[in-house]
């Protein structure tokens, strides 16, 4: 990497961690460009060189929790149904404690992303690939058999999960949490699709 490039890592660095004291404190709404600016202190115009709006910073933060993510699932067990609920209800955890605002900026990020914004696309690639793993592991264990379709599988996993998101940002977090969502769609519909593909000894 070289001097610019080292420099500018840094400057990121310098916003996002003001950002995570930020929230920690208050609302994201209440969050303005200029408090993350004095406290990183940098200019207001060495904000807008890495980031357009605090909005993308957020969503920096966010996407920075999910590292631990897959090393939890994988971690967690050696059985699919287990490592894949244990990835998804840990994403959800980690999506209500960053609060409703975040998750809703998230979606956004995702469904309609402004010019240069791939925060929101990189989280769900991010997803879709360590779903798509946990399941070809799974398979080359032969804990699924060989025709199980674990793309169509991961495509799946993938819908529910970002819908019961969506869903939750719709109803501003009023009806059931996004845990208890979760929860009941590992239960009812992730095992069964898992066990109609599961290797039969």
């Amino acid at each position: 990497m070289g001097k610019r490039q080292d420099a500018a890592l840094q400057t990121r660095k310098k916003i996002i961690e003001p950002m995570k004291e930020l929230l920690d404190e208050k609302k994201a709404e209440e969050i303005n460009i200029e408090e993350i600016t004095q406290r990183a202190h940098i200019a207001n115009g060495s904000f807008y060189t890495h980031f357009k709006r605090k909005e993308d910073v957020i969503s920096e933060v966010a996407l920075l929790e999910y590292d631990v993510v897959k090393d939890f699932a994988f971690q967690s067990s050696d059985n699919i149904y287990e490592q894949t609920s244990a990835y998804l209800k840990k994403s959800v955890e980690i999506i209500e404690k960053n609060t409703l605002q975040v998750a809703q900026q998230w979606i956004k990020s995702v469904s309609a992303p402004l010019e240069n914004e791939n925060s929101g696309i990189k989280k769900y690639q991010f997803d879709k690939e360590n779903i798509l793993n946990l399941l070809i592991q799974a398979q080359n264990r032969q804990e699924l058999n060989e025709n199980a379709p674990v793309q169509v599988m991961a495509e799946m996993i993938m819908d529910n999960y970002y819908g019961a998101v969506v869903t939750w940002c719709i109803n501003k977090g009023k009806e059931r949490t996004l845990i208890e969502s979760v929860e009941h769609y590992c239960l009812y519909g992730l095992k069964p699709m898992i066990n109609i593909y599961k290797e039969r000894l």
